[in-house]
């Protein structure tokens, strides 16, 4: 079936601005850029009528996916959209395909890692495991620890309701995102469900799986539209999981169905943005000063910084926001050994701006952004809701 994607592949002009805003082409010229991999390199496939994979195709595997393409495109072109097609004609050696398999399906190692955190945690800071990781094409860094959800929800009947999907990283590493998400929806008199689905597909969407991708995307949806026509809205806390129920599900599976989940998917302060009252103590000391870093997933969605625009009225004093470096990590992209360089340079860019900003934290929506961060600067990282959640009236918890 085909999509807007497809029948707007001519309002390419070949203007290039899409080249000055990847971040790959500016850290590494050999990339032939998104121009060439998106709209130029479809063409050749319909003019050729090519089956098998071009020799250019191997470069496919150097895209971040961090949607600044797409953003840049005057003309509404999409070239991320032909690169993630495309990169599924790939086939490369064996253990590459293994390693990459491996990064994107952590949904797995996250419900085993979940469960027995301790154990696991152990294990991948452990020599011999990093040795057989880096055998397999696996970056030498620190994954995220493991911890178990203990979440509390009051299960009050509101006539506003929410069925809040958090995403893989807040459910496995940082289960704190979920319960501080769950208390402010609370404290806006939502009625909050958790979303029973499984990985929303953006890791084995950027590895190329998008067979499975398409399955995930169908299943999923499936849930999602039952509690949509409940009056539900779905609420994400995390930009890449946002972007995919909002955008490439209309992609992979183009139709009603995607349609209408596309309308009916909030990030949690974009919602928030609309509500009237304001929950919050107003009297609470703010903080002095930190750095909001806005993830490439969020700004593709085009809604603004409603977290910082929430930060700067409750919580911080003096907030630096900054969208105009990407991080690098892109997911599993700056988990791949041979990527890793690639990814670190991208980076390199935001980790000096936060140094010589000088502050004592600083705050993302997205898990992989804040894993990246801390890795190349060592500053404490933060999600938006962890903070606001601080500054709930009648909250307990302590300041940040």
């Amino acid at each position: 079936m085909s999509n807007g994607n497809e029948r707007n592949l001519d309002h390419c002009l070949k203007c290039s601005t899409c080249h000055t805003q990847c971040p790959v082409v500016a850290n590494y010229p050999d990339f032939p850029g998104p121009k060439q991999l998106g709209p130029e390199l479809e063409r050749l496939r319909l003019a050729k009528g090519q089956e098998k994979p071009l020799e250019i195709d191997e470069s496919l595997a150097l895209c971040t996916n961090c949607k600044r393409c797409d953003i840049a495109c005057p003309h509404g072109v999409k070239p991320s959209y032909y690169n993630m097609k495309n990169k599924a004609r790939l086939q490369g050696q064996s253990i590459s395909k293994f390693r990459d398999w491996i990064l994107a399906h952590n949904i797995c190692w996250g419900k085993i890692g979940s469960k027995i955190p301790g154990l696991v945690n152990f294990a991948l800071k452990f020599p011999l495991t990093k040795s057989v990781m880096g055998l397999m094409g696996i970056a030498n860094r620190d994954f995220p620890k493991y911890l178990k959800q203990q979440i509390k929800i009051r299960n009050s009947k509101n006539d506003k309701k929410v069925l809040y999907y958090p995403g893989c990283y807040a459910s496995f590493n940082e289960p704190e995102i979920i319960q501080a998400t769950i208390d402010i929806l609370e404290a806006y008199d939502f009625q909050v469900e958790l979303a029973s689905v499984n990985c929303c597909g953006t890791p084995v969407m950027s590895n190329g799986l998008l067979d499975e991708a398409r399955e995930m995307a169908i299943k999923n949806t499936g849930v999602f539209l039952k509690y949509i026509r409940e009056g539900y809205k779905i609420v994400t806390t995390c930009s890449s999981c946002g972007l995919t129920l909002k955008e490439e599900y209309t992609n992979i599976i183009p139709g009603t169905n995607s349609a209408e989940l596309k309308q009916n998917v909030w990030d949690l302060f974009e919602l928030l943005e609309e509500e009237e009252i304001l929950p919050f103590n107003e009297n609470k000391e703010k903080i002095k000063k930190a750095y909001y870093h806005v993830p490439c997933h969020l700004k593709a969605q085009g809604i603004g910084v409603p977290a910082a625009n929430l930060l700067k009225k409750v919580a911080v004093k003096d907030l630096i926001i900054e969208d105009n470096y990407c991080c690098g990590i892109a997911g599993t992209f700056g988990f791949k050994k041979e990527k890793y360089p690639i990814a670190m340079a991208i980076g390199d860019p935001l980790f000096k701006d936060i140094k010589n900003s000088q502050v004592p934290f600083v705050i993302t929506d997205c898990g992989t952004c804040k894993l990246q961060i801390m890795h190349g600067t060592s500053v404490p990282v933060k999600h938006p809701v962890v903070i606001l959640r601080d500054y709930l009236k009648n909250s307990d918890t302590e300041k940040f």
